[in-house]
């Protein structure tokens, strides 16, 4: 290789390093990590959200775990306005079809909901789900920092989600879930 090739490739070595790892001048070197770690420094979502000391890692996490469960409470909260659509009556806006379910409009306990498109119900249905869409991918993006504790304190806070929340839904299968 002559001089000018091992300056190229010199210059280009160092300017991947810089890329992909960066002193914040806090003492943390951050760099996207594609395995799990423990570390403490962490940039989260977006580069206002860094951790650099235990403390603000904890916070972090508890902020995660509270967010996990809050999603859950979403899950559960748009199942509930379904079910009461579907025991509404005299709506005009909400049909409840009996010819899909026979004759009593039951199918095995439950009943078929079409909302007009341009009712209340399926609007705020509509701007639930965009909430839950983007709260979902959010948490995942938060489970790819593959820090071992934000991932724990998400799990966590799902499974406390559904332990308040989940007891109380009427099916076993979370037709609204968007990261499976």
């Amino acid at each position: 290789m002559n001089a000018m090739e091992m300056k190229m490739s010199e210059v280009s070595m160092h300017h991947h390093d810089h890329d992909h790892d960066h002193d914040h001048g806090d003492g943390c070197m951050s760099s996207h990590a594609m395995t799990f770690h423990v570390g403490v420094c962490q940039e989260i979502l977006f580069n206002g959200w860094k951790t650099t000391t235990g403390l603000e890692l904890f916070g972090s996490a508890v902020a995660i775990f509270l967010a996990g469960v809050l999603y859950e409470g979403l899950k559960y909260y748009r199942e509930a306005l379904h079910t009461r659509a579907t025991t509404a009556t005299g709506d005009s806006q909400v049909n409840i079809t009996k010819n899909e379910c026979g004759n009593q409009g039951s199918c095995g306990g439950t009943a078929v909901v079409k909302y007009s498109m341009l009712s209340s119900g399926h609007i705020i249905q509509t701007l639930l789900h965009i909430v839950q869409s983007t709260a979902s991918y959010i948490l995942m993006l938060v489970f790819m920092t593959y820090n071992v504790w934000l991932c724990i304190a998400l799990v966590l806070g799902l499974a406390v989600g559904y332990f308040f929340f989940g007891w109380r839904k009427s099916t076993v299968v979370d037709v609204t879930e968007h990261c499976q």
